[in-house]
């Protein structure tokens, strides 16, 4: 295999690529009824998701293929091609049409004779120029067979290989409707045809150079007279834009998987090549039309097909569940609301306008309309019919000429799905089902597939080759950017070094020698030091200190003696961070906390649904084990339930360790932080009731307050500190890498800053998902396509973690795995909202149900969260607008959510089926007679115990029709980033090649390795809070060992505030006190000032300010736990 090394280097891109939209294609597709915009939509809402799926089961990732057919077109005396030149998927050859260049991609010149196809004639007198010709010429060279197919089947395959041919037909006259049924026949099963797994022999670059095939494709059977392709007559357009599109398809897989990973190294998933996709595309837009027209043939044809699809027999008939697996998705692939839905798409290309307008395109030298000819050269309308067929059939036997193996596999699979899609089209309805065979539906199904990645994978390629292009720009800057100063900034370089100076005198580490230094260079205008001033005074203060000491020959800054030992950093207050320092501070070790938010939490706060874990003593009877959850999270990590047998181990390395230490961190949690975790419920996609809640509050909060306190018990003895409002903004390493301390700065922009010196550094950050704007932005880089949904995470999840870790050289595993969750609340008020609340998990795992604006259910809500969103994307693609119904036992078992979110205005109660029909009038089109047709249905099904979804535990059914009803509206939000950084099973940070990053940790969100493709419900609060245990148990705790530590603070410490004497409020006094200087809340009777927590209030200072000068016990009570007070001093009594 050739060495391959890259640096992308693009001067110019054009328009359509330096676009800052999500594809920068757009605009009509041609030759059919849709635009861009809407393939793509259709693809990324409904399609993809299935046919992913669908052509991994056994089924449909079988194919029966050809691969020793010898190809009738190789010379005699023809040489090998240099193996090593590039691949099958080269650049178009230039032809008569001008759409390639005259070498390939890889600079095999397209007229040396090693890369010369058929022997060149003068084009026939022949409709629309398609040559016959030279189709038996010899003029191909022949080459030696490379890249060998993984040919493995094991044996439930090797049994489900039986074979259903299609009947005989007379295919030789054009009049006969049976004229088409043989369009597929060079690919026809014989003796030598075999099955290959396809997930066994992925689509990559395999240095096979196929230029030579390609060209015999273009210029020798379409492309011989025309001068563009608007120069075609519309079958030779059609035929040469469904060539180009699988052209397109295979290039775009070549460049998605180009450099093989280095073993060595620890990789293990091939990397993109950007400069070979923007060789291809960047000058070329109209290659993605034409993938983009493809795409479009294949879905008419699938739509004109699915009554014939959904009578075949997809079984195997060697495992019932997958077979009842497979043909639930082809059902839902073929389902009549998803191909009407879209039928923009799937209508938009029109078969009836082949051969028909044949007599206005006969003169085949010039493809004019204009010209009169000879009649004697017209041909009869009707061979075109056999000229269009005989073409395909060409291309068909110059597959058999592509020596490298797992080339031809895939070019053979793609161009009889294209031969397929053509023969349904072309067939007259009522023969689909007994002229298609199993070879041709796999095919086709693969095609589409294939097809429907590669749409999907263009704007990732284009968003790396934007990035790489930034990247190199900077680099070619010499480092570093030079930006105008901030406007409204009054401070001189000047002003600048001496105000540094000054902070770091004051902070006790810069003597007075070094102080009397730095100002005399300042004031004596050093050019040096005044540089240093410029581009480092003012917002790295501390590195413009170092830098002018060194210039100036002095000696490095002095930190202060006798500060305490720090035996961890904790970077990031949420459950993962505070549980990690809370088992560092019980093991005697010394803690600081830095949390770039003026509150502790983070987004752990807002989990509401509970904590997973095994403890068979909950209940008498229980059936659960470690064994069954582990295989929960597997089914769950593959995405839709379907186990992780095919993913990477790394993706799911780490399920073992969550699922054997939950259960006993339960018990720890409860033991040692008195967290209540009393009440248990089954989520979705979990086999058993194992999710625990406290009886009052959100678990999230309830947890993350209760380790706050514990943590701040160790405050008073100097071994917990909590740095609010601070960022770190590097990690320090000593000479042999290890890590050594961080460096932080204000978050709020203001000056400041320090260090921090440990040995030890936990990154406990949380995930990416708000991670959108910037140029290292980690969501617009890894799941572009998941920017255009909300998101229920706080505006601080944006990845500040990831890019810590990456700089250090740490791994990534599966940053591209983002989880989009089904049900986030929209907000009547602000329906627009980026970021919305969270519909708890435990509201369908109560028994809430979801309907569409129509009032018909279309998913198990018990489902995984991935399963539930695409059904969700599948029904509603457009509106994205969804109903969540509870009824009254459902509401009382979620009886501080319920509360909780009436209080939002997300949920409201109906007392009557009329009033819920017309609250959802308001958004579509329902009755009341069609929604108690819903209910009844799914009362009926809950007694039957199994539903038309598979659903089969049904918790407070039934419904009872007449009411009352609770309900809200959800859609999809971007909840979870399943990737990250790479670490071993005791959250020690790794570098892709195992190697430790000695002394740097990470736990919670920020890891990868836990939850693969899709994260069960629960397992959030789960990953936090057992790999912050074993972070902290890991950590060496050696305060005794003196060492040196500088901490600077953000602002001055904060003054407890001053015990009031305890008095009687009356409702009179105490509304007026009801503003952000002066706010006081009344609960439980007692009055609390509440004005110095406004700002470090997690749900912000509004929350509280609403409640001002009122009785909040009601709103506090459904989100909070009455321990929470334990923390604040009451001032007075309500009275």
């Amino acid at each position: 295999m050739m060495k391959m090394k890259m640096k992308i280097k693009i001067n110019h891109q054009p328009r359509w690529v330096s676009s800052s939209s999500s594809s920068s294609l757009h605009g009509a597709v041609g030759d059919a009824a849709c635009d861009v915009e809407d393939v793509e939509n259709a693809n990324e809402a409904q399609l993809h998701s299935i046919l992913n799926e669908l052509t991994n089961t056994t089924y449909f990732r079988l194919f029966q293929v050809d691969l020793k057919r010898t190809c009738k077109f190789w010379g005699k005396a023809g040489a090998a091609v240099d193996a090593s030149a590039g691949d099958v998927g080269d650049e178009e050859p230039k032809c008569a049409t001008g759409f390639g260049a005259a070498a390939d991609a890889f600079g095999a010149d397209a007229s040396s004779s090693s890369a010369s196809s058929f022997t060149s004639k003068a084009p026939p007198k022949t409709m629309c120029s398609l040559d016959l010709e030279s189709k038996d010429g010899k003029g191909m060279l022949w080459s030696p067979t490379t890249s060998i197919v993984d040919r493995t089947i094991s044996k439930p395959e090797a049994s489900a290989l039986a074979h259903k041919g299609a009947a005989e037909a007379d295919c030789s006259d054009e009049e006969l409707p049976t004229f088409w049924t043989d369009m597929c026949h060079k690919f026809t099963p014989g003796e030598q045809t075999e099955f290959v797994n396809l997930q066994l022999n992925p689509e990559r670059w395999t240095g096979y150079n196929g230029s030579h095939v390609w060209r015999a494709i273009y210029e020798e059977n379409c492309l011989k007279s025309a001068l563009s392709v608007d120069d075609m007559c519309y079958e030779e357009r059609v035929l040469y834009r469904l060539l180009s599109g699988m052209h397109a398809s295979i290039n775009i897989h070549i460049a998605l998987h180009s450099k093989p990973p280095k073993r060595a190294s620890g990789e293990t998933e091939w990397a993109s090549d950007i400069k070979k996709f923007m060789d291809l595309f960047a000058e070329h837009p109209d290659r993605l039309k034409n993938l983009h027209f493809s795409f479009v043939v294949l879905l008419r044809a699938l739509r004109k097909a699915a009554p014939a699809l959904a009578k075949m027999d997809v079984r195997i008939g060697q495992d019932e569940r997958e077979d009842a697996h497979t043909q639930a998705l082809m059902n839902r692939l073929l389902e009549s609301h998803i191909l009407s839905s879209c039928r923009d798409v799937f209508g938009a290309f029109d078969e009836k306008s082949l051969f028909k307008d044949v007599q206005s395109t006969l003169n085949a030298e010039s493809g004019s309309v204009d010209r009169v000819f000879d009649p004697s050269q017209e041909l009869a309308p009707i061979s075109l019919k056999t000229q269009f067929k005989d073409i395909f059939l060409n291309i068909s036997e110059v597959m058999d000429c592509i020596s490298c193996q797992k080339c031809k596999l895939h070019g053979k699979l793609q161009l009889l799905g294209l031969g397929t899609a053509l023969k349904v089209l072309l067939l007259p309805e009522d023969m689909l089902e007994s002229s298609l065979n199993k070879q041709e539906v796999v095919a086709l199904i693969n095609t589409i597939a294939k097809f429907s990645h590669a749409i999907r994978s263009v704007p990732i390629l284009l968003n790396e080759a934007r990035l790489e292009n930034v990247k190199n720009a900077k680099a070619n800057t010499g480092g570093f950017s030079v930006t105008s100063p901030k406007p409204g900034a009054s401070a001189t370089p000047l002003e600048a070094a001496i105000h540094a100076t000054a902070t770091y005198v004051k902070s006790g580490v810069l003597n007075r020698d070094s102080e009397v230094a730095i100002i005399d260079a300042v004031l004596r205008e050093d050019p040096k030091v005044l540089v240093l001033a410029k581009y480092y005074a003012e917002n790295m203060p501390l590195r413009f200190i170092e830098h002018a000491l060194r210039t100036l020959g002095l000696s490095p800054l002095r930190m202060r003696e006798g500060d305490e030992h720090v035996d961890a950093i904790v970077v990031g207050g949420g459950l993962a961070g505070l549980t990690a320092a809370l088992t560092v501070l019980d093991r005697g070790g010394r803690v600081v906390l830095i949390e770039k938010e003026s509150f502790i939490g983070g987004n752990s706060q807002w989990a509401s649904s509970g904590i997973n874990g095994v403890i068979k003593t909950s209940f008498d009877q229980n059936a659960d084990s470690e064994e069954a959850y582990t295989d929960d999270c597997e089914k769950s990590s593959y995405g839709n339930g379907n186990g992780a047998a095919d993913l990477d181990p790394e993706t799911v390395e780490h399920i073992p360790t969550l699922t054997s230490r939950a259960g006993q961190t339960i018990e720890w949690l409860r033991r040692r932080v008195g967290a209540d975790l009393s009440l248990l419920s089954q989520l979705g996609g979990h086999s058993y009731a194992r999710t625990y809640r406290p009886t009052e509050g959100m678990a999230g909060s309830s947890l993350v307050f209760s380790l706050k306190g514990k943590c701040e018990e160790y405050a008073d003895s100097g071994r917990f500190k909590v740095v609010k409002k601070a960022r770190v903004s590097d990690i320090i390493t000593d000479a042999d890498g290890h890590v050594a301390g961080v460096r932080w700065v204000p978050s709020d922009g203001t000056k400041g800053g320090g260090e921090i010196n440990s040995r030890n550094v936990l990154l406990a950050t949380g995930g990416y998902s708000n991670d959108r704007h910037g140029d290292d932005a980690l969501l617009t880089k890894y799941a572009p396509q998941l920017t255009k949904f909300a998101t229920t995470n706080t505006k601080g999840t944006t990845g500040d973690g990831h890019k810590l870790a990456f700089k250090l050289g740490a791994g990534a595993v599966d940053m591209q795995r983002v989880q989009v969750h089904p049900t986030g609340f929209i907000n009547p008020d602000d329906e627009s909202a980026d970021t919305k609340t969270l519909a708890a998990e435990l509201l369908r795992g109560a028994g809430g149900i979801l309907l569409t604006r129509s009032g018909a259910r279309f998913a198990n809500e018990l489902g995984t969260r991935d399963y539930v969103s695409a059904r969700m994307q599948e029904e509603d693609p457009s509106k994205l607008d969804f109903v969540l119904l509870l009824n009254e036992k459902a509401a009382s078992e979620a009886n501080k959510h319920v509360p909780l979110y009436m209080k939002k205005n997300l949920l409201k109660k109906f007392d009557s089926l009329p009033q819920l029909t017309g609250w959802m009038a308001a958004r579509g089109s329902i009755d009341e007679l069609v929604l108690s047709s819903t209910l009844q249905r799914y009362n009926a099904d809950a007694q039957n115990g199994r539903d038309a979804f598979n659903k089969t535990f049904f918790p407070n059914a039934p419904f009872d029709v007449s009411g009352p009803f609770y309900a809200g509206r959800v859609t999809p939000v971007v909840h979870y980033t399943m990737g990250g950084v790479k670490v071993d099973n005791t959250g020690r940070v790794l570098r892709p090649d195992g190697s430790q990053i000695v002394g740097l940790y990470a736990a919670g969100e920020i890891i990868g390795g836990v939850h693969g493709k899709n994260r069960l419900g629960g397992n959030a609060l789960t990953e936090c809070a057992v790999f912050g245990r074993l972070v902290g148990e890991d950590v060496v705790v050696d305060s005794s060992t003196p060492t040196t530590t500088t901490t600077m603070t953000a602002s001055a410490p904060v003054q407890q505030p001053t015990k009031s004497e305890f008095k009687d409020v009356s409702a009179i006094e105490l509304a007026k006190h009801a503003s952000a200087d002066d706010c006081w809340v009344a609960l439980y009777g007692q009055v609390y000032d509440f004005t110095d927590f406004l700002e470090d209030h997690p749900a912000g200072a509004e929350a509280i300010l609403k409640y001002g000068g009122t009785d909040g016990t009601a709103i506090f009570e459904a989100v909070h736990s009455r321990n929470m007070l334990d923390d604040f001093e009451p001032i007075g009594r309500l009275v």
